[in-house]
């Protein structure tokens, strides 16, 4: 689709344009069955340079782009130091991408982006990347029908068109896998649970919410090096880690979330959370006190029918003994048997990671979602 009247795209500058631009995806999405609307006041603070973790680090500029008097479009560039620090100074990022179905509304967005990005020296764009791998990231180009889970992105199919439009390409894949089989073989699980755990000085413990505070710099570490391998890998800050747990605390159940120990050390850890999306989506941005317990009873008590394992973590040395299999089979044994989960998402996979593509592929997931990053020169 070609534009039919004048583009105009602005910085933000102020409290107004700002709220223009979180507003902008309520004029994308409407009526679309599988969006899930942002929780404003969240997403404000995360964008906000005064209060959002990423500008440690970083910095960022967001753009509104607007055709006869109302908005059309919007995107973020942003430049990361500690990337530049690990991979070279070239890259700078995007995000936070929504247009109508036009190629020059899009052009005009990225050609804003691209000036912006270039005047800090920066000669390759990539994303889209919210800010970056372990934000919400990725376009998703395959899956469109069925609502995202809890912390996923969703878009139109168009995006991906408008992209390659403008002469982006593939940088990297992350799959999403569902698995729904409630008639899986639980005794033969079990066996293969024991026989990787068995002669092992190593336990699996349910999550200890009284030790949180005790185990959150372990755990901070492991982070930061089990993924170290993985593409685009950038360690957190810890006000970067701190500000993810705090996301992602209320919604710990013991039951769904187990930490691997040797002796007393943190050696890996596996966490489920329940999709809260369908709640979230009616909740349609606005976070009030109702929500807010309503969100608690969903998080902490309601039965379980949908989870997203969203983070397993296994420390490198203990990486190739199968600790990886024991999180996911102690899991999904506990589902099966205590609760009425319907669906398990496992995501996002690196495409590149066939050794844990393999183990979710045996029991029984099926690739049902895939999210793009993609890149091009500028």
């Amino acid at each position: 689709m070609e534009s039919s009247g004048e583009i105009t795209v602005s910085p933000v500058q102020n409290d107004a344009s700002l709220w223009e631009f979180l507003r902008l995806p309520w004029h994308i999405y409407q009526g679309d069955p599988y969006w899930v609307p942002p929780i404003l006041s969240q997403q404000r603070q995360f964008l906000d340079p005064r209060r959002g973790p990423f500008f440690e680090i970083g910095e960022a500029r967001y753009f509104l782009a607007s055709q006869d008097g109302r908005p059309v479009g919007r995107l973020s560039a942003h430049i990361n130091r500690l990337h530049d620090t690990c991979h070279g100074p070239e890259t700078g990022f995007f995000g936070f991408f929504e247009s109508i179905p036009d190629r020059d509304v899009a052009a005009a967005l990225f050609e804003a982006a691209a000036a912006w990005l270039r005047e800090r020296g920066k000669t390759r764009l990539v994303g889209p990347l919210n800010f970056g791998i372990y934000d919400e990231m990725g376009l998703l180009v395959e899956g469109f029908d069925s609502m995202p889970v809890i912390f996923q992105t969703y878009n139109p199919p168009y995006y991906q068109d408008l992209l390659a439009s403008l002469g982006f390409v593939k940088a990297m894949d992350w799959h999403a896998y569902k698995i729904t089989n409630r008639q899986a073989d639980l005794e033969a699980m079990q066996r293969r649970y024991d026989e990787i755990m068995r002669g092992q000085d190593i336990k699996i413990v349910t999550y200890n919410p009284k030790q949180v505070d005790r185990r959150a710099d372990e755990v901070f570490q492991l982070f930061n090096t089990a993924w170290a391998p993985n593409w685009g890998h950038v360690p957190l800050t810890r006000r970067q880690f701190d500000d993810m747990f705090a996301m992602v605390k209320p919604c710990l159940r013991p039951e769904m979330a187990y930490v691997l120990l040797d002796d007393d050390r943190v050696a890996g850890f596996g966490i489920s959370l329940p999709d809260l999306n369908p709640l979230i989506r009616q909740l349609n941005g606005r976070l009030t006190l109702w929500g807010k317990l309503r969100l608690l009873y969903w998080a902490k008590y309601r039965p379980v029918t949908k989870i997203r394992a969203m983070v397993v973590g296994i420390s490198q040395p203990y990486q190739r003994r199968y600790f990886h299999l024991a999180l996911l089979l102690r899991a999904y044994i506990y589902l099966v048997k205590h609760t009425p989960c319907e669906m398990a998402d496992l995501s996002l996979v690196p495409a590149n990671l066939k050794h844990w593509i393999k183990v979710i592929l045996a029991l029984g997931g099926q690739r049902y979602k895939v999210f793009r990053v993609f890149e091009k020169p500028i």
